[in-house]
């Protein structure tokens, strides 16, 4: 029964990187070491989300069909993820400079012997 669950969750996921190029944009600043830097001005694609979602949100006000919420709310969990993406970034890059710097500062097994 896990197997169909981890098998079922991947596939969706696959598909959503295929279609949706977000996705692939946060997958790659969070586990790419190089890309943490550019986790702050990927917040600003917060603005695109939040603004569409304020168009649906207009159009079920004014009696649209309710399946418009199903786009409101992707768009909602998309604005929060890349707003939430600068400050976790900003983390993994302080995290990756403070191990570089204590694997720079400590010295090898080979000259301690000399």
């Amino acid at each position: 029964m896990l197997g169909f669950i981890v098998s079922g969750v991947a596939r969706v996921v696959a598909t959503l990187n295929r279609y949706l190029p977000s996705l692939r944009l946060i997958q790659r600043i969070i586990h790419r070491r190089d890309s943490h830097k550019w986790g702050v001005p990927a917040m600003l694609f917060a603005v695109p989300y939040f603004l569409v979602a304020n168009i649906f949100k207009g159009i079920i006000e004014d009696g649209g069909h309710a399946l418009f919420s199903v786009p409101l709310l992707w768009c909602l969990v998309m604005g929060i993820a890349f707003v939430v993406l600068g400050p976790i970034s900003l983390i993994l890059l302080l995290a990756t400079l403070v191990r570089s710097r204590t694997e720079a500062n400590i010295p090898s097994d080979t000259t301690r012997g000399r």
